[in-house]
């Protein structure tokens, strides 16, 4: 995570049946007596950066006609979702119920541990790692191990940083309770920074009550980018391996 160098709505049957509380047998509809109106909303602008709270709106009215007694009756479904995001969102999702937003679930741990990183705000990033997580940061030669030693990087971090210097949430997956995947990149003031973009898994427990982080690996956009040099080495490399079986014993 870190760089130091760098509705319309389908009606599938033609007829509705209804329950009238003036009349024990079902009331039949037809698709030509339901007027489907949707009720359009306004995605808000959201900033580069900073914590902010979403709320969505999607609502579906029917107007029902009883021709036979001439009465209007009103249907109507309305739901919202509200998310807290550190960055703009590349993609929403339809149905509320489908995401877990709840403020410890994973994926929203794993937001406030990056709008607490984007903040400077390391000491309250403590309750968001457990005591022997393990942080894997590919540009170092070792991981970080047990919770002092990652918030005492996390603070030469912010230090040797500016509070412009932003990461931002590309798309962040929020279906699994124990683990989260990151596509991140960072910002200055608002602007792309060179080789900046990243991907990062996170593992989680819940703990003594509290959801935390475990585990966790970045992997970062290089500054020096090979190309098909890479492939070549990777050729040369397997290709040794095939000549001298033992030399694997070595990797």
């Amino acid at each position: 995570m870190f760089i130091l160098h760098s509705s319309t709505s389908f009606i599938s049957s033609p007829v509705l049946l209804l329950n009238s509380s003036s009349s024990s047998s079902p009331l039949p509809l037809s698709s030509s007596s339901i007027k489907l109106t949707n009720t359009p909303f306004a995605l808000p602008t959201l900033g580069v950066g900073t914590s902010q709270t979403t709320t969505t709106t999607r609502r579906q009215k029917w107007k029902v006609l009883n021709k036979s007694s001439g009465e209007s009756l009103s249907l109507s479904k309305e739901s919202a979702v509200t998310v807290k995001v550190a960055s703009p969102a590349t993609s929403t999702n339809t149905d509320a119920d489908d995401i877990d937003y709840d403020d410890d679930s994973a994926a929203q741990v794993v937001r406030n541990f990056y709008a607490r990183i984007n903040a400077h705000d390391v000491d309250s990033v403590y309750n968001l790692i457990s005591d022997n997580c393990v942080y894997e940061d590919l540009v170092f030669p070792r991981p970080f191990v047990g919770r002092q030693e990652i918030l005492e990087f996390f603070k030469k971090f912010t230090n040797s940083t500016s509070i412009d210097l932003q990461f931002v949430i590309d798309d962040l997956s929020c279906e699994d309770s124990s683990s989260v995947g990151v596509i991140w990149h960072l910002e200055w003031k608002g602007k792309p920074f060179p080789f900046s973009k990243g991907c990062s898994f996170y593992r989680l427990e819940v703990i003594n009550g509290k959801r935390q982080i475990t585990y966790g690996r970045d992997s970062v956009e290089p500054a020096i980018k090979p190309g098909d040099a890479a492939l070549a080495a990777i050729r040369s490399v397997t290709w040794l391996l095939q000549q001298f079986p033992q030399l694997a014993d070595r990797l």
